[in-house]
């Protein structure tokens, strides 16, 4: 039986089957043809993901085989072509229709004692009578013993040394959410949930272990009733924050011109609430809503550890990992599945966890940007795995290839090696999806330039891995998973989501990604800037943390918009001074909707701004490639706002609309604190405080770059003549062309087109 481990190899985390390491890419193709499987294999292909199901879940009918009896088909199918390739199994545990059906108290229960009836597609095509809670102890219980029963036909077969873990699904799509048509609340119909007694056991679980005390409990929630077992659940008006307070501000400003003369017309610019502070939650009286939440999505997590428990159990040689940790691209209240990742990556039973990139801005000249702090996975020898799932110019239907830009080969072959290409530099996992096989009967990746593709790109990957690959990055983006619920989830996808599709690509320079729980964990490495994109809340301790890591090598601390705006250790709880200590700078708040525009000043650490420009919103169109619109990025706004009055501070943005200072310096605390009062900054104001830090910024073009030590590549935004500087001289190699651009060179120009892809390995030929 193959033995197959996450373990560093030449100095980061891989896949290792026998001792031996096997790169990106892996492949997921169900439904496919046996022709087509042989052509990803003659590829180079290795790693296949299987669907699969036991029988509990897909117990057959006639002629439909049950899930066992499939899987084993399909192992069989793929060894038969590939005779040394390895399997995944991507295995549905979800609770079948009946099993879901017959048991109404592990469904989601609403305040008015209704559950709702919804398709959950791991579960069903056909709807269920309510969804089933991802707290709910009965399926964990009836799962396991069904799970046990798959593992030992499946481990029976001869065809078992062949698989080298499994893969969890349930939920949405098997993604782990609650299915988009069915919300945890429903302004309309004044419905929320989750009321049922499997949350009720785990939200009580979830308060325990984060306040030890109910007498800490009822400090931080304000409520002296609180109890660990009957857990408030937070009303609708409990949840304005999330919805109604952006709904509100964005109405005013389409409305306020013709409120006037409209009967019964008005507009409410400031969205106030007893329960919100503009797009915050009012954490002072209301923080029972943040930890409900939180508690989903930890309750999600904890299912998913305690399935992996079992597989571990049954074979600790085996890889297991799970869809979850959706930063970018989901809904962050009801659907479940972000939150709790740092549950995940400290269970010691994961191995790995998965999702599609963000479905924003990945036509040619744009990006596919990731879902989670993937360097997080990388500190604790785990790794993150990007479901590619990357259409080409044979996508159906048409609305995908229109959305896509994908039109010809060329176009295709472009956009996929980029995303190789992030894979490579970025040191993720990754797995094309060929969908349409599944869909549509018309395989994507199909074409014989693409397998051509492909088969170069295992080479590729094969010679990267042979390099030390230790990542030597100078910037580390840092995130703040309980800080999600605290915000708006307009807020949330504006930082979270939109800005790392529009701008962080686009700095010049490579990027790492973490949670700042990391920042006190030995195992992270040191940074010379740090960027704190959502670090809302931070404690005495995490703020000291921050400060000292920062002070080891007096790097640069980039904060943005509220940082460590809650403190639930300080006197007040919500304040301007709870910002003060964390940026080290005297801030004002102007308790009503402004909005960030500011100008930069004249200095060396903003070399590269635009003094024409207004900055301090994102201001690139950020669309999607699934749903047709205009753009996905709301009006420019800032509820509450902030500025900073103080006579110590290095002035670098002022507002345009009152010279109010909004962005500013100082440089006596140990490491370089530097502030911006808005929520997003454009690539090249983070790549002047980059450069200004010490870090080596490849080029200023703004085009999509990733690279490390090895490998550089640019995917063109536009055409023209790209200038890339290196950090020392060397001889760079394209490797598609196969030819050098220099030798010994500090720096190439090349002309490109428009959504061009190049690559260059700086560690000579393969």
């Amino acid at each position: 039986m193959a033995k197959a481990k996450i373990e560093r190899y030449n100095g980061e985390p891989a896949i290792v089957i026998d001792g031996k390491a096997f790169p990106p890419m892996t492949m997921l193709a169900d439904d496919s043809t046996r022709e087509y499987i042989k052509k990803l294999g003659d590829a180079g292909m290795r790693i296949f993901y299987i669907s699969s199901a036991m029988r509990w879940n897909r117990p057959g009918n006639g002629d439909i085989p049950d899930g066992v009896t499939k899987t084993i088909d399909d192992i069989k199918n793929l060894i038969d072509i590939i005779p040394d390739a390895y399997v995944v199994l991507r295995l549905n545990v979800s609770p079948n229709t009946e099993w879901i059906n017959a048991h109404p108290s592990e469904q989601l229960l609403f305040n008015d004692g209704s559950r709702e009836r919804v398709i959950c597609t791991s579960a069903s095509i056909e709807p269920v009578d309510g969804m089933v809670s991802f707290a709910s102890l009965e399926w964990r219980k009836d799962g396991e013993n069904a799970l046990c029963d798959y593992y030992k036909e499946i481990s029976e077969s001869p065809y078992f040394d062949r698989v080298i873990g499994y893969f969890l699904c349930a939920g949405g799509t098997g993604e782990w959410y609650y299915p988009g048509e069915h919300r945890l609340h429903n302004s309309e119909k004044g419905t929320y949930a989750d009321f049922s007694e499997p949350f009720r056991l785990e939200y009580a679980k979830y308060l325990r272990e984060k306040y030890k005390t109910e007498q800490e409990l009822r400090r931080v929630w304000n409520r002296p009733d609180a109890t660990f077992d009957l857990p408030a659940i937070p009303s609708l008006d409990e949840r304005k924050h999330i919805f109604d307070a952006d709904r509100t501000i964005c109405e005013s400003f389409e409305k306020w011109e013709s409120v006037s003369y409209t009967i019964g017309g008005k507009v409410d610019f400031e969205a106030k609430h007893e329960t919100n502070v503009g797009v915050f939650l009012n954490a002072r009286d209301y923080m029972h809503s943040a930890d409900f939440f939180a508690a989903i999505h930890t309750a999600t997590a904890n299912t998913i550890v305690h399935f992996a428990k079992v597989l571990k159990r049954l074979n600790g040689d085996l890889l297991v990992g799970a869809f979850y940790g959706s930063y970018g691209c989901c809904d962050y209240y009801d659907s479940g599945n972000a939150t709790g990742t740092l549950t995940l990556l400290e269970s010691g039973v994961i191995d790995y966890l998965a999702a599609p990139g963000v479905y924003n801005n990945r036509e040619p000249g744009g990006v596919v940007a990731q879902r989670e702090m993937q360097d997080s996975f990388r500190i604790r020898d785990m790794i993150y795995i990007c479901e590619d799932d990357s259409r080409t110019h044979r996508s159906l239907p048409l609305i995908q290839r229109e959305a896509m830009a994908l039109y010809t080969v060329n176009d295709s072959i472009n956009t996929l090696k980029r995303d190789f290409a992030r894979d490579i530099c970025e040191d993720i996992q990754a797995w094309w999806f060929d969908m349409g096989a599944r869909c549509h009967g018309n395989e994507w990746y199909n074409d014989v330039d693409i397998l051509a593709l492909f088969k170069k790109q295992q080479k590729i990957g094969e010679f990267a891995y042979s390099l030390d690959r230790t990542k030597k990055n100078e910037i580390a983006l840092i995130y703040d998973t309980e800080s999600v619920h605290m915000v708006s989830d307009a807020l949330n996808k504006l930082v979270l989501d939109f800005y790392r599709t529009s701008d962080i690509h686009r700095i010049g320079a490579p990027v790492d990604y973490y949670f700042h729980d990391d920042l006190s964990d030995p195992r992270m490495p040191d940074y010379k800037l740090y960027i704190m994109l959502n670090t809302y809340s931070l404690s005495d301790s995490e703020r000291e943390a921050i400060h000292k890591k920062a002070r080891k090598n007096h790097a640069a601390v980039l904060w943005l918009y509220a940082p460590g705006f809650v403190n639930h250790n300080a006197p007040d709880v919500q304040c301007i001074e709870n910002i003060e200590k964390t940026v080290g700078m005297k801030v004002r708040i102007m308790d009503k909707t402004a909005f960030p525009w500011f100008w930069a000043e004249a200095h060396p650490a903003l070399k590269y701004a635009d003094k024409y420009r207004r900055y301090g919103f994102i201001d690139r169109v950020v669309h999607s490639n699934i749903w047709i619109k205009a753009t996905e990025i709301p009006p420019a706004y800032m509820n509450p706002a902030f500025y900073i009055d103080d006579d110590n501070v290095t002035v670098l943005g002022k507002y345009c609309v009152d010279s109010k200072t909004a962005f500013a310096m100082r440089d006596d605390m140990g490491f370089v604190s530097v502030y911006c009062c808005t929520p997003a900054l454009r690539s090249e104001i983070i790549a002047s405080v980059a450069e200004y830090a010490g870090c080596h910024i490849y080029s200023t073009d703004q085009y999509i770059l990733y690279a490390n030590e090895n490998f550089i590549a640019v995917h063109a935004s536009t055409g023209g003549t790209k200038r890339i500087r290196f950090k020392k001289p060397c001889s760079p190699y394209e490797v598609y062309e196969s030819r050098y651009y220099g030798r010994d060179v500090d720096f190439i120009e090349v002309e490109m087109y428009p959504g061009e892809t190049k690559m260059w390995s700086l560690a000579g030929e393969m």
